[in-house]
């Protein structure tokens, strides 16, 4: 269940609130997910302008693909 989805043009940026503890966002670019990453300890407000971020093309690839934990993303 996603809890806020932001899109411009080729990019997406879907958060979700993961076991009630805590915000995640995954990051998307052509349809295809370049990372996720985990906001423990972070306000919603700071979640949704990474997400906003990534969207209007502040935020790269390789700043997502650098905080990701989920290595295996990257196989698919």
């Amino acid at each position: 269940m996603h809890y806020n989805k932001f899109s411009k043009e080729n990019r997406q940026a879907v958060i979700t609130f993961v076991d009630d503890e805590y915000f995640q966002c995954s990051f998307f670019e052509d349809d295809k997910i370049v990372g996720r990453i985990d906001y423990p300890n972070k306000s919603r407000n700071y979640v949704v302008d990474a997400a906003e971020n990534w969207c209007e093309n502040i935020m790269n690839i390789e700043t997502v693909k650098n905080y990701t934990k989920q290595l295996d993303l990257f196989s698919k």
